[in-house]
């Protein structure tokens, strides 16, 4: 009986903690801002980054993979009222810009691949780690996985990173984790794949920075 009330009392937790409202987000983007969205990128080397670090380990993510989230990215952009400037994978290839020191800068590198295309901001996607499931909707022998961040820089001089989205998550069975029974219902009860979980996280992204 008491294990009853504990289970109880854990899903009420929960479920006013899923109620809570949420920050209003920042809004850096105003409505003359012509803004760029970069292709969906894995950094592998450090310099790549414009923050945290790469994992050891670290396995590649395919190209069919990035393509399918930007896909994905530019159909949660459609009905934005934005300007944006959709980049394609041509239009960032090429060697790294340099720094006043010399060396390779990510930040600048994606404020001079903004400037080019006459944009005023850039969003930049990185996936650091993708893990695909293992089975299917019903039971996974390996839940996804995604740890990705979305970045957005001013490339207005003097360059700036205005805000960065982090999203980092393994799928979890409900009995792991009952604070999660709130996303479980939103997934529809199901294991979700690593495409549609990354979803959430570009969710969080247009949702934050007001995109």
């Amino acid at each position: 009986m008491k294990l009853r009330h504990l289970f109880l009392a854990v899903l009420c937790f929960a479920l006013l903690a899923g109620c809570q409202k949420a920050e209003e987000p920042s809004r850096f983007i105003m409505p003359d801002v012509v803004v760029a969205i970069a292709p969906f990128t894995q950094p592998t080397q450090t310099s790549d980054l414009l923050s945290g670090f790469i994992p050891e380990g670290q396995k590649e993510v395919s190209r069919k993979k990035l393509a399918e989230l930007d896909s994905l990215f530019h159909s949660k952009l459609h009905s934005s009222k934005h300007k944006f400037v959709f980049l394609s994978q041509a239009d960032i290839d090429g060697p790294m810009a340099k720094d006043e020191r010399g060396r390779r800068n990510a930040l600048v590198t994606w404020a001079e691949r903004a400037m080019k295309a006459g944009a005023d901001m850039i969003v930049v996607p990185q996936v650091i780690e993708l893990q695909e499931r293992e089975g299917g909707e019903a039971g996974a022998i390996t839940a996804a996985a995604v740890n990705m961040d979305i970045y957005l820089i001013d490339a207005r001089k003097p360059f700036t990173l205005l805000q960065r989205t982090h999203f980092s998550e393994e799928q979890q069975a409900l009995i792991n984790d009952l604070t999660k029974i709130g996303t479980f219902f939103r997934r529809g009860g199901k294991w979700v794949s690593d495409i549609e979980l990354a979803g959430e996280g570009i969710d969080k992204a247009v949702e934050e920075m007001g995109l």
